[in-house]
Order: C-alpha cells, then structure tokens, then sequence
C-alpha cells in the first residue's frame, strides 16, 4: 500500500508528459511526420518492454477516460469545422458517418467473430463499433499540405466528425448489452439509437445557444475560455445523465460556439485563447491515451485465449474490410444519384480512413470487475480487443499515415499532381 497516493499519481502524470513532450520533440527534429505515430510506436515499446505502473496506480479508471479525455477532443473537432461546409456535403457526410459505421461495425464484428476467436458474437460487435470511427489528422495536415480540393477535405474531416458520434453511440448501446447480459434486440438497439442521438442533438443545440448568448455579453477572455470548457464537459455530462448522447451534444455545441461564437460573440483575443488552449488540451490527452494503452498492454500477451499474432492480422483485414465495404459502394452510388466526384478520391476515402485517439478512447473504457461480472465475456476478452484494437490503430497511423504522401501523388492530388 502506497503511503502517498497522492503524490505518487501526480509523479506518474508528470513522467507521462515528460515522455509525451520528449517524442513530440523528436517527431519534429527528425522529421515531419504527424507526432501520433511515433506516441503509437511508443506505445507499442511500452506494452512490449512492459515498462511503466498500472494506469489504476495513477487513476486511470475507464469512467475517467470516458468522462474526462472525451469531451474536450470532441469539442475542439468540432470547434474548427467550418458548418457551412459540413451542411453544403452533409448528404455524403451522413450516408459515411451513419450507415457506413453501422455497416462497418457489422462487417469488422463478422470477421473477428468468424476468423479472429471472439467467440462472443456481442464482444466482436463491439470491437467493430470502437474501431470504425475514422481519425484523419495526419491525413488532413497532408492535404493542407498538398492542397488538396476543398471538397474532399471537408468530405474526410466532415466524416470524421459525425462518424465518432455514431460510433460511440452503438459502442455504448452494444457495451450496455454486453454488460447487462443476453442478446441484442435489433428492434429496441435501433429505437435506442435515434432516442439517444435525437437527444443529444437536442441538448447539444440548446446549451450551445445558451452559451453562445452569455458569451455575446461577456469581454474576457480567460472567463470565456471557462465557458468554453464548461461547455464541453457539461453538455456531455448532462446528457449522459438524462441518458442520450453526450458524443452528440458536446459535438453540436462545439460546431455552434466554432461558428457563431467565435464569429460574432468572441475578441480576436478570445479566439486566440480558446484555440490555444484546446489545442493544448488536445496534444495532452492525445498523448496520454496513446502512452495508457502501452501500459494496459503489459500483461496482455500472457492474458489472451487466442494466437495473438493471428488475432491482430485479422482484426487489421476486418478494419479494411470494413472500410472497404463503406468506401467504394457507398461512394459510388453518392455518383450516381449526386453530384458526381473524382474517381481518384474513393481510394482516399479508403486508404485515408485513419484510426487514432477515439479508439484507443474507447478501448481505455471498457469496463473490468466489480463493473462486469467476473463470469462475463467481456472480462476474458478484454485483453484480445485492447490487442487488437492497437494493432489496428499502430498499422492505421504508421503504414496508411505513412503511405498517404506516396498514394496523393500517384493518384495526381492537389500539388502532388505536379
């Protein structure tokens, strides 16, 4: 028993920024590379070289990842998207982030339930909604970069915003069952999907305009910057109180305080605040989940009930598989009832459909006893879905974050076409 807890979790918190900033350095000296994946490769040493305490010793229990590293990465996405663009593709937007989650979730579960040994065929379905959110930061810094159309940026970054939302949203409908035991009715999951979604949609527009209101009558900056921050974490707060979607209502604020507020409510001095310090908030929790998986994977391969190797490959194929399955009917048939788009950009949709910190987020989550009954699936499966689902996230950002340059330029975009 530790005699000081207190200070022995506040030397962990430091240790893991200390490491977070030492690879964020070296990401930037040696080279230009997104520093996610070299917290990725990290993560990876951590888990193999079984380095560093339990995340329990520092506190890191899966609520407080839900709760707390969450809402700020949620609201500082949809704090920069710009909504007139979203609204100009929200029909291609929706048709990814809604059904091809759903599709996908139902595509990866299949495969790592047939080929993976997820005996559970609820646990795969899980593993297939936490893993389908897409994450294309690095690929969006690509594109800035290679100038790539507007339309297709808004189209990636547009999806990855609303995918999150969907894709939380069936994790925590799925979890739910998992942990309540029993099957799944189809009927009851999907009537609960638009309740909690319609809610969240609801409760995030009334607080974001409730905010933005009170924001219109304020010039400070700092007690701006608060609300701001009040905001991302109440109205997810609140709406997982009231049971609907905090995902959602943290999403729909951020995009009305990013656009209204910030156009018509907020200094130049605010703005500048409100980003820096979101964007801070961001490179820390993005840190801290990639370096906590590390450390949950320390005791994984002695833990696991199938070939680890073989479990990670297949969790990889479901991933594309699934992507797959979204990517190039559903962009297909948005040509033929739309407007019609470059052929080239499916094959960016496909490959640039990055996985990254909501994942590792959701992951994190996934409860252990007293939550769940020892007896319960998920407690002798948790360990192969926290392998999986890194080995998934590590191939994600290291060889399509990698390889995004090359395929740009091979399929002529932007000023890579040159």
């Amino acid at each position: 028993m530790l005699e000081h807890p207190i200070e022995h979790a506040v030397g962990i918190y430091i240790g893991l920024l200390l490491l977070a900033c030492v690879v964020a350095i070296a990401a930037k000296l040696i080279t230009h590379l997104p520093y996610t994946i070299f917290l990725t490769v990290v993560g990876l040493v951590v888990g193999l070289l079984r380095w560093g305490p339990a995340p329990e010793e520092a506190g890191f229990g899966h609520e407080l990842i839900f709760f707390v590293f969450l809402p700020p990465l949620l609201f500082h996405g949809a704090f920069h998207m710009e909504l007139n663009r979203l609204l100009s593709h929200l029909g291609p937007i929706l048709c990814f982030a809604v059904p091809g989650v759903i599709v996908s979730t139902v595509v990866v579960g299949g495969v790592v339930w047939w080929q993976g040994g997820i005996a559970s065929v609820l646990v795969a379905l899980l593993f297939g909604s936490l893993i389908s959110p897409t994450d294309p930061v690095s690929v969006l810094a690509l594109f800035r970069e290679a100038r790539a159309p507007e339309d297709l940026r808004v189209l990636v970054e547009g999806e990855s915003l609303l995918n999150d939302a969907t894709g939380v949203v069936l994790f925590t409908i799925l979890l739910e069952a998992v942990v309540r035991g029993g099957g799944l009715s189809f009927g009851a999951a999907a009537l609960a999907f638009v309740k909690v979604s319609a809610g969240g949609l609801v409760l995030g527009g009334v607080l974001g305009l409730a905010a933005f209101a009170l924001l219109r009558r304020l010039e400070d900056h700092l007690l701006e910057n608060a609300i701001c921050l009040a905001l991302a974490y109440g109205a997810f707060w609140l709406a997982e109180v009231l049971h609907v979607s905090g995902v959602i209502a943290t999403v729909i604020a951020g995009l009305l305080i990013g656009n209204y507020g910030r156009r018509f409510s907020m200094s130049e001095r605010t703005r500048e605040t409100v980003e820096s310090f979101f964007g801070s908030i961001d490179f820390l929790l993005n840190s801290l989940l990639f370096i906590l998986i590390g450390l949950e994977l320390r005791e994984v391969p002695d833990a696991i009930p199938v070939n680890p190797w073989r479990l990670v490959i297949v969790a990889i194929v479901a991933m594309l598989a699934g992507r797959a399955v979204v990517a190039y009917p559903f962009y297909w048939a948005l040509n033929q009832v739309g407007q019609r788009r470059p052929e080239s950009w499916k094959h960016i949709l496909f490959w640039g459909g990055l996985r990254g910190s909501i994942p590792i987020a959701l992951l994190l989550h996934l409860p252990t006893p007293p939550t769940v009954p020892p007896d319960s699936p998920l407690v002798v499966l948790r360990p192969a879905l926290l392998l999986a689902g890194f080995g998934c996230v590590f191939f994600s950002l290291v060889v399509q974050g990698v390889t995004m340059r090359p395929l740009l330029r091979r399929l002529r975009i932007g000023n890579e076409a040159t």
